[in-house]
């Protein structure tokens, strides 16, 4: 795309412009894509005409500073500091923040004011990983729970009560647990039961429901972190409700987590100059859900099952549902979103993601080797789901079912805490060379998304092996660059 300036126009501007980013923007939007990924507003379809248009019209307009009246996100008496009391009063919480540095703001923010240098925290090993850098910030250690793995699915799936339990009884100086209710696929844990043995011991629960801010609007789905006995919460309502990337916010109740400590984490994470829109749309959004969020929510959930149905009846593939209920840790299934298995149809879920993407101009939320995930919301129509089961009806069934690649169960051997080998010198080093070296940044290999090694763990053969299954399958590593790996320098 290039840009031409008008007669009249600032001396200098008749030059071609080149804006590659906004080229790749204007192509995508022309397309007239369907939207299955994140954000939930999917182009805006979602929102009342009304606050759609205004949005619109002042996308400039509200482009703004901490000028007087406009209050402080870092230290709010007006406007913003209403505007989260509303917010938390939708929620359930005692306090409630927007943060315009998405999730992984939140997530680091409670577990810095819950943690101390030195102190445990009890988490799952598939955990986003701004939990880890949560816990290297604050100094803390982890404790790893080894989640079970569907070897059909190839996917984790969650840690079972019992092993919470155990957790739980060996390490009873343990300061926090940190929980993922629903997962990326949609899997939640025994939240509930997890927080009431927690509690017994007194000891912080923190949750992160990044995936799950639609889920208190209907009583179809898995309920809300808030619902139980928690001390803090972060949800992204742009995933599965309308707001704008990079917009999140935080909950908070009881008296366990300071609220003064909370705020100067979220200030030493957050920007000086907030955007003014990001809480905008954080603004619009309570208010939607205030009024129609029951709507919106089960709207999404309806087309959801509807294609599910189909999809499962009319194509090759497996839809994932209710049936996986009870099955390795996974207390309930979030239906609102679609995780397709093409792997028992002989297919990988790149291959089916890159089709869809390239043929249909069908967009899923993301994909991986097993298979393709797909996020419905309250913008999502009737049509969307049309298309995308009319497109699925078009791979015929291959005669090789695919199966998942291997993955090593055990937890790694931890050589340093996370924060000393993150700041610790590091060097690169071949991959092929790094055995017995300690990992200074973590190295996760998708699929399945689960971290293989976190920073100060030790790279073992086992390891290496699977990262190049792993890539020659069409998958790649966070972590390794052209080969490369780096670790903590020897010395």
């Amino acid at each position: 795309m290039v840009l031409y300036s008008k007669k009249g126009n600032i001396k200098g501007m008749k030059e071609k412009i080149s804006i590659p980013l906004v080229q790749k923007l204007v192509a995508y939007s022309r397309k007239d894509p369907v939207r299955f990924h994140m954000p939930g507003h999917k182009g805006g379809k979602g929102l009342p005409r009304r606050l759609k248009a205004l949005m619109e019209k002042n996308l400039f307009r509200w482009d703004v500073t901490e000028i007087p009246g406009m209050d402080n996100w870092h230290s709010p008496e007006g406007a913003i500091e209403k505007a989260q009391r509303l917010l938390s009063q939708l929620y359930g919480a005692d306090h409630s923040f927007f943060l315009v540095n998405g999730s992984t703001s939140g997530v680091m923010a409670m577990l810095g004011a819950a943690l101390e240098r030195g102190s445990k925290v009890l988490l799952p090993r598939d955990s986003h990983k701004s939990a880890l850098m949560g816990i290297i910030l604050a100094g803390a250690k982890p404790v790893y729970l080894k989640p079970e793995v569907d070897l059909e699915l190839g996917v984790a799936t969650g840690v079972p009560l019992d092993e919470w339990k155990k957790a739980l009884d060996l390490n009873p100086d343990a300061k926090a647990v940190f929980v993922t209710n629903p997962t990326y696929q949609g899997f939640c844990p025994p939240a509930s039961e997890i927080a009431r043995e927690a509690e017994a011991r007194g000891i912080i629960v923190l949750v992160d429901e990044a995936h799950g801010a639609h889920l208190v609007f209907s009583k179809k789905l898995p309920s809300s972190a808030g619902k139980f006995e928690i001390d803090a919460w972060v949800q992204s309502p742009h995933k599965m409700l309308c707001s704008l990337t990079q917009t999140a916010w935080l909950h908070v109740k009881g008296g366990k987590l300071k609220l003064d400590k909370i705020r100067s984490y979220l200030s030493l994470l957050t920007s000086t100059s907030p955007s003014y829109i990001l809480m905008a749309s954080l603004d619009i959004t309570r208010a939607v859900m205030e009024k129609i969020g029951k709507q919106w929510v089960e709207k999404g959930l309806e087309l959801a099952e509807r294609a599910r149905k189909m999809i499962n009846e009319k194509t090759p593939f497996y839809c994932v549902g209710r049936e996986l209920k009870g099955r390795g840790g996974i207390s309930d299934v979030d239906l609102s979103r679609l995780m397709i298995n093409v792997s028992s149809a002989g297919y990988t879920g790149f291959f089916i993601e890159k089709v869809l993407r390239s043929k249909f101009k069908i967009y899923a939320e993301y994909a991986d080797y097993s298979n393709v995930y797909f996020l419905l919301t309250g913008g999502n129509t009737w049509s969307d789901v049309a298309k995308l089961v009319s497109a699925l009806k078009r791979f015929p069934a291959r005669k090789n079912k695919l199966k998942p690649v291997i993955f090593p169960c055990d937890i790694p051997v931890c050589a340093m805490d996370p924060a000393e080998a993150y700041f610790s010198p590091g060097e690169k080093v071949k991959l092929e060379d790094a055995v017995d070296r300690i990992v200074k940044d973590a190295l996760i290999p998708y699929p399945p998304g689960v971290p293989l090694l976190y920073p100060g763990e030790i790279i073992e053969k086992q390891h290496i092996e699977a990262i190049l299954e792993i890539q020659s399958k069409g998958g790649y590593c966070q972590g390794i660059k052209n080969g490369f790996v780096t670790v903590v320098k020897n010395g």
